[in-house]
């Protein structure tokens, strides 16, 4: 079995070894030893092709050993200027054709078609010239991470170094959230719910410590739900001032004043819908607004996951007149922003829910995703869920996925 030896003697420090690359093929391991908990080293300057990326040390361990046990290479370091822990595969000093080479072999597969390129210590402009334009390897860790969605202020994902001190009647809690699947962090949000009202109190990011605050009902139980898309919803009920009192298996433990809750989320079954609330779509356009891409590269996740899953897009609209349609050019690749080349005719809704569904799955043709893996409906208004004049009739412009197998 081969790996790299990073985290036990420190090969880093040798960045010109094996002639500036790294990879864990080179170095073999015959004890079977696994990563433990032990310090990590912090990456040095060079380029690394990396396949997972985590904000909790445990995590990046158990990810790490799982690799590990199919025999692929590993290297497991942290990175200061991010407080971000790191898997890679394999690494260079300034060879840029040989981490691109490298991530193109790691897309190829299943389980690391995220595979992206991290610059530690370089600067980026370097090596703008040698990339393509669709070769956006210097940002896609950002893309990866911080959804558009999430709060400026939650987008650092910066982990406090020594414990968060505590305040009267709030309560430190950190939720850690990983796919069952792949181990991975799966980033989001937790509802934090006042389990006496059923009233939501507060929404906080996965995987990062945060202040609670403590209901003002006698019980003081609170409910944290996970309802991520892509996953089943899992959540659990306990008391905020004596959690492990719960005895619930997803409350962890409690240590240097932080409470872990631990979820590790399923896929959808075969049969199950999902509905894609933060899809959002321009008025009368099959064109989708920029803070959809969160939730489409969860879909194109899932279906990246697992080649065998095979899904049905259905397409809603608030009511079933018939109107304007916008939609993209032929070629078209812009699918997140009204522009100048767009196409404008007349139509039924049910042919512009057909027209949104369609430019999702034009955009997943795009991505590497078969089209022979997906179909189409169009209700146009024929299932509303609330009148078309509701206060809350826009959720009825909406996209629901259908897992038909897998």
């Amino acid at each position: 079995m081969y790996f790299a030896l990073v985290l036990a003697f420190g090969l880093l420090l040798a960045p010109s070894f094996l002639n500036n690359h790294l990879n864990a093929m080179n170095i073999t391991n015959d004890s079977n030893e696994t990563f433990t908990n032990q310090t990590i080293p912090e990456l040095e300057k060079g380029m690394y092709v990396i396949i997972g990326t985590f904000q909790i040390r445990e995590n990046a361990i158990k990810y790490a050993n799982s690799i590990q046990e199919t025999g692929k290479p590993s290297s497991i370091g942290h990175y200061n200027k991010k407080n971000m822990f790191y898997i890679y595969a394999y690494y260079t000093l300034d060879d840029l054709e040989y981490a691109r080479e490298k991530r193109s072999e790691l897309r190829a597969t299943n389980k690391f078609y995220d595979a992206w390129i991290l610059y530690v210590g370089l600067s980026i402009s370097d090596f703008k010239e040698k990339e393509s334009s669709s070769d956006a390897i210097s940002n896609e860790q950002i893309d990866k991470l911080n959804p558009e969605f999430i709060k400026e202020q939650d987008t650092d994902m910066s982990i406090p170094v020594s414990p968060v001190k505590q305040d009267q009647n709030l309560y430190n809690y950190r939720f850690n959230v990983i796919s069952a699947t792949t181990l991975k962090e799966v980033p989001g949000y937790i509802t934090i719910i006042d389990a006496a009202r059923n009233k939501a109190m507060q929404s906080v990011s996965t995987n990062q410590i945060h202040q609670l605050e403590a209901p003002t009902t006698e019980s003081k139980e609170i409910i944290a739900q996970c309802d991520i898309f892509g996953f089943v919803k899992e959540q659990v009920k306990f008391n905020i001032e004596d959690p492990i009192s719960t005895k619930d298996k997803n409350v962890i433990g409690e240590s240097g004043g932080i409470t872990t809750v631990k979820f590790e989320l399923a896929r959808h079954k075969v049969g199950e819908m999902l509905t894609m609330y933060h899809v959002y779509f321009y008025t009368d356009a099959a064109i989708m607004k920029p803070e959809s891409k969160f939730e489409l590269n969860s879909l194109l996740g899932m279906l990246k996951e697992n080649d065998k899953l095979e899904i049905r897009i259905h397409g809603h609209t608030n009511g079933n007149a018939a109107g304007k349609i916008i939609r993209l050019s032929e070629d078209d690749k812009n699918y997140f922003s009204v522009g100048a080349d767009n196409v404008e005719g007349m139509g039924s809704a049910k042919e512009l829910s057909k027209a949104r569904a369609e430019v999702i799955a034009q955009w997943l043709i795009d991505q590497g995703i078969s089209k022979k893996r997906m179909d189409i409906k169009a209700w146009g208004g024929k299932k509303m869920i609330y009148k078309k004049n509701d206060p809350m009739a826009g959720k009825n412009v909406r996209v629901e996925i259908e897992i038909l197998k897998g």
